[in-house]
């Protein structure tokens, strides 16, 4: 609505009213500032060259700590957290995202108690403390954020990530075959040399067989690690396969 003011001469005679409106380009410019200033909060922590992530020695539990505090509120690099929740199957804007998609299944176990013992291992992390790789434990519960340290070639890289979903629920897994499973997922945060998700998730099938199964979806999200992505891909999938021997382990010393 539009605001009238009288407008009076210098000679006190009333010329006539003006009306006030609102410029449309000064609106515009303010929303474009809001969205530009969302955008940068949301990307806080981004570091495009991915340098500053890189350590020369395997950092300590406490420096691990530490940073894990200094991290959070930081966002999800990524516009599909939690899209790894119905893995195999992806979102359409995943699956044409460009993203790599690394896999791995094993049988673990047999029986109700070595369910346990494998998801054990997953709710107290041992699946991601692999020597080249290890992690800070919290309580994993929906928004927590976690620091891992994996080494690639000589130096270390920091990573922040956080916990997207975490639950065990009855489960279907085709005709006939109805048990329990236990997932956790993990996405990447501002900070990350990659974008991308992780789902980790034990079964227990119908005829008392027990399955590991981690599922990744990641593409770089720095210049390292595009300039490097043939040794990110053979890290993939050394980081899958020694996170099913670990669970393997878990269950085997349990």
């Amino acid at each position: 609505m539009s605001l009238q003011t009288a407008v009076t001469s210098r000679k006190g005679s009333v010329i006539g009213p003006i009306s006030h409106v609102a410029c449309p380009w000064r609106t515009d410019r303010t929303g474009r500032a809001a969205a530009a200033v969302r955008a940068a909060a949301a990307r806080v922590g981004h570091d495009p060259s991915g340098l500053s992530s890189l350590r020369f020695g395997k950092p300590t539990p406490a420096d691990m700590e530490v940073l894990m505090q200094e991290w959070q509120g930081r966002q999800c690099n990524h516009a599909h957290a939690g899209a790894s929740a119905s893995a195999p199957d992806l979102p359409a804007e995943v699956k044409g995202g460009g993203f790599m998609v690394t896999t791995g299944r094993r049988k673990v176990g047999q029986g109700r108690a070595a369910y346990d013992a494998a998801v054990r291992a997953v709710q107290s992390w041992q699946h991601l403390q692999l020597g080249w790789n290890c992690t800070t434990e919290p309580a994993q519960q929906v928004g927590a954020v976690i620091c891992s340290a994996t080494q690639t070639v000589v130096p270390w890289s920091v990573l922040p990530a956080q916990v997207t979903y975490c639950r065990e629920e009855a489960a279907a897994f085709g005709p006939g075959d109805e048990g329990r499973r236990f997932v956790l997922g993990l996405c990447s945060l501002n900070g990350h040399q990659l974008a991308g998700e992780e789902r980790f998730c034990v079964e227990l099938h119908g005829d008392g067989s027990v399955f590991y199964d981690i599922f990744l979806f990641s593409k770089p999200d720095t210049l390292l690690a595009w300039a490097s992505l043939p040794v990110v891909k053979l890290q993939q999938v050394r980081y899958v396969n020694d996170g099913l021997t670990a669970v393997e382990a878990a269950v085997k010393g349990a």
